[in-house]
C-alpha cells in the first residue's frame, strides 16, 4: 500500500466517525425520541420544566401538572419537546 492510500484510508476512516458521532447526537438524523423526566416547576405559559433545566410544552390534555410528578416527554426529529402527562402511580 502506497503512502497516499494509507492516508486516504485514514481520513476515511476519521470522516465516517466524525458523522457518525454528529447523527447520533442530532434529532434530525435519529429521528424522534421519548424519555421519563421529573416535572421541577408549573409554568403559566403552559410549559413545565423539567429536571432543572428546560421547559416543555404540555399537550391539552395534561391539565394538572405538579412539581414532582414524572412524565413522559416526547422529542420531534426537528427537536422540539412536547410533555405528555404523568404516568401512573401505585
Amino acid at each position: 500500500m502506497t503512502s497516499s492510500q494509507h492516508i486516504n484510508r485514514r481520513l476515511t476512516a476519521a470522516l465516517q466517525g466524525a458523522a457518525k458521532r454528529a447523527g447520533e447526537q442530532a434529532p434530525s438524523v435519529r429521528g424522534g425520541d421519548w424519555r421519563l423526566a421529573t416535572v421541577t416547576a408549573v409554568n403559566g405559559d403552559g410549559t413545565v420544566e423539567v429536571d432543572d433545566a428546560m421547559d416543555v410544552r404540555r399537550m391539552a390534555f395534561y391539565t394538572s401538572p405538579a412539581v414532582g410528578q414524572v412524565i413522559r416527554i416526547d422529542q420531534s426529529s426537528s427537536g422540539n419537546w412536547v410533555a405528555l402527562g404523568p404516568l401512573a402511580t401505585t
